[in-house]
């Protein structure tokens, strides 16, 4: 990790400082009725233990995307749709590379696999008439 050990003591005492009073100053874990649900109801916070015991591992981790909430904008039948509306003869989109049709949101993971599938079948379906 190429990373100073007195800086990685710091982060985890931080860390487990907030464990151990039950608030995570950086990122609202276990604030939301959500987070609790799926925590451990044990701890002070459901969603945070203190960093005690070994081993230890640790990894790079890289932001990256897992949806869409932009592409281009098709109809029900999968066709892209011009600027005012109307498709675009023989040119379908599915799946992330069309805008979601779940609008602005992203319900979670997986969740642009039924949409990819249903949409792929429908332009398949409308393509072979």
């Amino acid at each position: 990790m190429e990373l100073p050990p007195e800086q990685l003591q710091q982060t985890i005492d931080r860390f487990n400082g907030f464990a151990r009073n039950g608030i995570d100053e950086d990122f609202h874990r276990g604030e939301s009725a959500h987070d609790r649900y799926y925590g451990d109801p044990t701890l002070k916070n459901p969603n945070l233990d203190v960093i005690a015991e070994a081993p230890f591992y640790a990894m790079r981790v890289y932001p990256g995307d897992i949806g869409t909430k932009g592409g281009v904008v098709i109809d029900t039948k999968a066709r892209i749709l011009r600027t005012g509306g109307a498709p675009i003869a023989g040119v379908y989109a599915a799946g992330n590379c069309s805008a979601s049709v779940m609008g602005e949101s992203y319900p979670g993971p997986g969740a642009t696999l039924g949409p990819g599938m249903t949409f792929g079948y429908i332009a398949a379906k409308h393509c072979a008439q």
